[in-house]
């Protein structure tokens, strides 16, 4: 049977195009305060105000380390090879050269070799400003991150959570020759929010001088190189060629794809220190009740595709491309099903409940359901669809003229 192409989603994609332009700073903010309506969580646990006191000092590193152009081209090379998620690195692979993630990915080699940097050498220059600091909690706090051991660096699960973020990398794409040198900003993540000062360095004649205080918001990221210091929820990104698209079902197979997405709203923050930052992790999810027994219960999903978008794909209102299978092969017996879609946090929980008419294991019957989730953010959407409705509209054009 002809594939369909389920286009009915509310977390669908949009994706600007970025231009080339010169690395020129963008007109500076000149507002004197921080939106008090763009914070939504700052520091209340000891933990976590050390937590973001170590940043801080993470920053005063990367100052010093960025007036020597060849650290930013060595951080920006990490984050241009897409070696983590949502343009971001952990630190910890840029200051432990020799078991880092980023000695396995290809692109990270070809830009260090293209613009002449090295790995070992950013590391050097890293511990000799550490050194300099003669701070030993601090130290302490950075050997923390090269532990795969249970860690309380702040109260999460994950040992690792330094990291550094380039938001809306994409608009200041690397040349395909000659230097790549970039005033960049520099923010700590002393907060949850989407807004926060930052410092830009500013230069006469290529000497550094001193760094300006900037206003650091979507709008600022957008139009100047800025990287933040903080903690993204971030995962690997294996080496790995594009996999080919799955192979078109059989004949009498009816299965659904979740073909393109967009998203309109930013779920995660800008900046953060709690790993709920960055881009948006969505979640796209099937449930059915299909054959379960009389008075059943559905508790987990049958099916969950996960897509990232990134910021600046948000802010733009592009569609992305998914091309995910929704449901592999829809019986005629499934009479309903729920698409549910959510976005993906460390905190907090929503639920999805509700009940679904299917064929039992006893014959036609209703079924309820209760799936709880991960999340800080309402439910972006719980359908109930319709078999008997959704193939009759299925092979209409939905707008966006799919066939």
């Amino acid at each position: 049977m002809k594939k369909v192409n389920i286009a009915f989603c509310t977390a669908m994609l949009f994706l600007i195009a970025s231009c080339k332009k010169e690395y020129t700073t963008e007109k500076v903010e000149t507002k004197t305060e921080i939106d008090p309506t763009k914070i939504y969580k700052t520091p209340s646990t000891p933990e976590e105000k050390l937590f973001v006191e170590n940043l801080g000092k993470v920053t005063d590193i990367f100052k010093e380390l960025y007036k020597d152009n060849s650290n930013l081209k060595l951080v920006n090379a990490a984050i241009f090879s897409k070696a983590y998620s949502d343009e971001s690195v952990l630190l910890k692979d840029l200051i432990y050269p020799v078991d880092s993630w980023l000695s396995t990915v290809t692109k990270f080699k070809l830009y260090t070799n293209s613009w002449n940097v090295s790995h070992s050498k950013f590391a050097e220059n890293f511990w000799a400003e550490v050194r300099k600091k003669n701070d030993p909690d601090f130290l302490q706090f950075l050997e923390g991150l090269n532990s795969t051991a249970t860690s309380n660096l702040i109260e999460t699960n994950n040992t690792n959570p330094v990291s550094v973020y380039f938001p809306y990398s994409d608009n200041f794409p690397p040349p395909t020759g000659g230097t790549y040198q970039p005033i960049t900003s520099i923010v700590t993540a002393t907060a949850d929010a989407d807004e926060g000062w930052g410092s830009l360095p500013y230069y006469v004649n290529g000497v550094f001088q001193y760094n300006i205080q900037v206003l650091v918001n979507d709008d600022y990221v957008a139009a100047n190189p800025t990287h933040i210091i903080g903690f993204n929820g971030i995962e690997p990104t294996p080496d790995l060629p594009e996999p080919p698209p799955p192979p078109p079902p059989p004949p009498g197979i009816s299965r659904v794809y979740v073909g393109e997405g967009i998203c309109k709203v930013q779920y995660d923050r800008l900046i953060s220190f709690t790993g709920n930052g960055g881009g948006s992790e969505i979640k796209y999810c099937r449930l059915s009740a299909y054959l379960q027994p009389v008075n059943g219960h559905v508790t987990t999903f049958q099916d969950i595709a996960s897509v990232n978008f990134s910021r600046s794909t948000i802010k733009n209102k592009n569609w992305k491309w998914v091309y995910t299978v929704w449901d592999d092969d829809w019986a005629q017996g499934e009479l309903e099903q729920i698409f549910g879609i959510y976005e993906e946090d460390n905190t907090n929980s929503r639920t999805f409940s509700g009940s679904l008419v299917t064929t039992t294991g006893g014959g036609t019957g209703t079924i309820g359901y209760t799936v709880t989730v991960q999340s800080q953010d309402d439910i972006i959407r719980q359908l109930k669809i319709s078999r008997n409705s959704y193939f009759t509209a299925a092979f209409q054009n939905q707008g966006k003229d799919f066939s």
